[in-house]
């Protein structure tokens, strides 16, 4: 079943060539029926020379041209509708083309791909392939000519070889043939890019304002009943190094996150390669010791029972001993609200593929490269917002005022919390 599988990858890979082959023939014919030879050189002979010394595709094509040719010689008049025939055919090909084929299949260095395919794609087959509008990618192109230089390659087609790194599980070698780029380009194109967006990335992870913390808090506690939350905390493991070699286990990486509602990462952390418990990662991040200054002591954000209970981080009852119906209560509604964070999570490693598993060495670059994903994530729902996101009418205040001579303990602030959720049901 794997040999036929790639047998047949391996024919869509050849309809590639033939069809890109095509183009290049219909210009051809164009240029015999306008009589204008002196445009011949406008046919690209470097790639035709490269397709016919393919020995998988010569047979095929050879076909292929002694066919045309006496269709040519034949019916002299019948050349432009024959160019028709074979534009069609070619943007046939162009759009079955699917993501298997093109980076399950070693082929040949194809210099117009992005040229001839990426940028004639639909809108509707730019977000199937790409994740995220045509005017997001125009926006960030925009973003980043203020800070790198023109080159030999344009800044647009460096932008889309950088996500089409992300967004795929593919090499600097696979992404090099596609894109008619060596694999050292490719690898410089990602850290050039990947360390701009790292660097600058406060313009797009921010704390936010106090005013946008107290949007949080009142849709927050409209949705779940949950009071004075600003945010939600938790961390997911990307699997790093070579994957060369299946049979060792792979090293693993923490990213710690903090969303709002919107699924917006207000602040993120990378922890040290192999260290894996939540709560030790969030010691040795800067909000652990910047939270007081970020959040007053009636909000907070929330965390699961991997994190320690604080005044700013408020935490779920553990089972350790048998729950009341109270904070079984609290627990439900904890759970419900925190699984912002969790989506947040699973759009991020849904739309860069990358991170399933980062097959790159230098720890400097796992860090701009989970960096670099993150800053998209939020400057893709700056550009779209989310669907997945429903906006709430706001039927309730913004939370309750939390007594600083009652509430001494982030214990006695849990349990305030509990009592007035439980108490609130019961209102209801």
């Amino acid at each position: 079943m794997k040999a036929r599988n790639i047998k047949l990858l391996k024919q869509k890979a050849q309809r590639i060539y033939i069809g890109i082959l095509l183009s290049q023939l219909t210009k051809f014919i164009m240029i015999m029926t306008n009589k204008n030879y002196k445009k011949m050189k406008n046919v690209d002979k470097e790639f035709i020379m490269d397709l016919f010394l393919d020995s998988e595709n010569v047979c095929t094509v050879n076909r292929l041209v002694v066919s045309i040719a006496n269709v040519i010689n034949e019916n002299h008049d019948n050349l432009n509708t024959l160019g028709d025939l074979m534009k069609r055919e070619y943007n046939q090909v162009s759009q079955s083309v699917s993501d298997e084929c093109l980076l399950g299949v070693s082929i040949r260095r194809v210099k117009c791909f992005y040229e001839l395919v990426i940028q004639n794609f639909t809108d509707i087959e730019y977000v199937n392939k790409f994740k995220m509008k045509r005017s997001t990618v125009e926006a960030l192109i925009t973003f980043m000519k203020s800070y790198i230089k023109p080159g030999n390659i344009p800044l647009d087609k460096k932008v889309h070889v950088f996500l089409w790194f992300l967004l795929n599980d593919s090499s600097y070698n696979d992404i090099g043939k596609m894109f008619g780029l060596h694999k050292s380009s490719v690898s410089y194109i990602f850290n050039e890019i990947a360390s701009l967006l790292t660097e600058n990335r406060y313009h797009f992870i921010s704390w936010p304002s106090s005013e946008e913390q107290h949007i949080t808090r009142i849709k927050v506690n409209s949705r779940f009943k949950f009071p004075n939350c600003v945010g939600f905390i938790d961390a997911c493991r990307f699997k790093v190094g070579p994957q060369r070699n299946r049979k060792e286990k792979p090293e693993m990486v923490l990213l710690q996150a903090v969303c709002d509602e919107s699924l917006m990462f207000m602040d993120i952390y990378i922890g040290e390669k192999g260290k894996l418990r939540k709560n030790r990662v969030f010691k040795e991040s800067p909000l652990s010791h910047e939270l007081k200054n970020f959040v007053d002591f009636d909000n907070h954000i929330l965390g699961d029972s991997d994190y320690r209970l604080k005044m700013n981080v408020i935490t779920p009852f553990t089972s350790e001993e048998l729950l009341t119906s109270e904070e079984m209560k609290f627990n439900e509604v904890h759970w419900k609200a925190r699984s912002y964070i969790g989506r947040a999570f699973e759009l991020l490693k849904e739309r860069f593929r990358k991170l399933n598993h980062i097959d790159v060495v230098k720890m400097e670059s796992v860090n701009y490269l989970i960096s670099a994903a993150c800053v998209l994530h939020n400057f893709i729902l700056m550009q779209e917002g989310c669907s997945d996101v429903k906006e709430e009418i706001v039927l309730c205040d913004d939370g309750v005022s939390i007594n600083t001579d009652i509430v001494k303990t982030a214990e006695e602030k849990r349990q305030f919390l509990c009592n007035y959720i439980n108490y609130m049901d019961l209102e209801e």
